[in-house]
């Protein structure tokens, strides 16, 4: 599967057209591609949490002191406290359990939007075969995935190549939608199906993240 990588994500519509005519399995493609790059985001948010802490303190301290006395954002206040309060005492045991947190919920984005492309392809007139979704979606993370790197790091620039390389993924699932999942291009027909897995996507994302930050919250406060 490496061997795609660069044409891949640097000539999308090529590598596409290689990769349609594969056939990986859901267990191949998780072992060898998800397993590994979805632990990206979650070691580098427990290196930031460890290593580089004093940003995230800094950038913490400053949030609260804007934001404490607002009662709409009360809920992320008191996040904020609790992440403040294990960063400062150094409590390795939180952090290394949020760690497999973040990594679990990162194996199932995946699954989210593999579901969403299996689903919307079938209504577009494109290939609706699971292992072929999974295909999409699995590919299509890893440059999200890999960008999970600079989580390390609390910063601006940080969150500008996060955002870049979450549209990068939706572009990849874009291409793939006529390179490997066969949806017509007649009538924006791929461009309709992009829309709304970006929608449905980002809506789902933001209920999952919730209830990812809701187990945070209550890791950092027990």
């Amino acid at each position: 599967m490496i061997p795609y990588f660069f044409e891949l994500y640097f000539k999308p519509k090529e590598g596409w057209e290689k990769l349609g005519k594969e056939n990986f399995s859901i267990k191949e493609l998780y072992l060898k591609i998800a397993l590994i790059f979805a632990f990206i985001p979650a070691v580098s948010h427990f290196v930031g949490f460890t290593i580089f802490k004093n940003a995230y303190i800094q950038g913490i301290q400053e949030f609260l002191q804007t934001h404490e006395q607002d009662e709409k954002v009360q809920r992320t206040v008191e996040y904020m406290k609790a992440l403040l309060k294990t960063l400062q005492d150094n409590d390795l045991t939180k952090e290394i359990t949020i760690m497999f947190v973040t990594y679990g919920f990162e194996l199932f984005k995946p699954v989210v939007l593999a579901i969403l492309i299996m689903f919307l392809s079938g209504a577009f007139g494109g290939d609706k075969r699971p292992e072929k979704a999974f295909t999409v979606a699995i590919f299509s993370l890893v440059p999200a995935w890999a960008a999970g790197v600079f989580y390390a790091i609390n910063s601006a620039l940080s969150m500008f190549i996060l955002f870049l390389a979450s549209f990068y993924t939706f572009y990849l699932v874009f291409i793939a939608g006529e390179k490997v999942l066969g949806i017509p291009s007649e009538g924006s027909k791929n461009f309709q199906f992009i829309l709304v897995v970006v929608i449905l996507y980002l809506i789902l994302s933001g209920i999952i993240g919730l209830v990812e930050s809701t187990i945070t919250y209550r890791i950092l406060a027990s």
